[in-house]
């Protein structure tokens, strides 16, 4: 995750949200950093709240009727946990080619709310780690990608696969994650 960090750094193309203020532009660098070195998606989203680094949405979608407050705090909460699981699967890609894994498995991660056939769907699929890497290390028109790009059910991350599905594979295998 630091690796990947610092080369997005050193060539200038870390993703920095147009939620960010001007002041939370200065200081992101540093705070996603120390998530990531120190942290978790949660501490970042604190920090960035602390630091009153991300801007109050100018508009927002909600199920019910909340509070610019409110709307803050969950536009606030929701980049973090972006940004920090994009990183994780960065990380994860690195550590998988490393060690000579060459597909990730998809998994539910966080528990989600009914009617995402779509997303429990893709649960079990292999991903190559190479493409899954390259495609979220890509410069994005808009936002990244929240983790896996072709889910949008932000539930969903990869983990390394047990010794069963990598040495005698039947799940399927998805060539590339997806579209920037």
């Amino acid at each position: 995750m630091l690796a990947e960090l610092q080369a997005d750094v050193a060539t200038g193309t870390l993703y920095r949200s147009p939620q960010l203020t001007e002041g939370g532009v200065r200081l992101y660098d540093r705070l996603l950093l120390d998530a990531l070195q120190n942290g978790t998606e949660t501490s970042l989203a604190e920090a960035l709240c602390v630091c009153s680094a991300v801007r109050p949405p100018s508009r927002w979608q909600h199920p019910r009727e909340v509070g610019q407050e409110e709307a803050l705090v969950d536009a606030t909460t929701r980049l973090a946990e972006r940004e920090f699981h994009r990183f994780y699967i960065r990380g994860l890609c690195l550590r998988a080619l490393d060690q000579g894994v060459e597909s990730l498995v998809i998994y539910r991660a966080r528990p989600a709310d009914p009617g995402r056939a779509p997303s429990d769907a893709m649960i079990g699929v292999r991903i190559a780690a190479s493409s899954l890497l390259e495609d979220l290390r890509g410069m994005f028109r808009s936002f990244p990608p929240h983790g896996l790009p072709p889910c949008r059910d932000p539930g969903l991350s990869v983990r390394l696969p047990d010794d069963l599905q990598w040495q005698g594979a039947t799940a399927p295998l998805a060539a590339r994650s997806g579209t920037r």
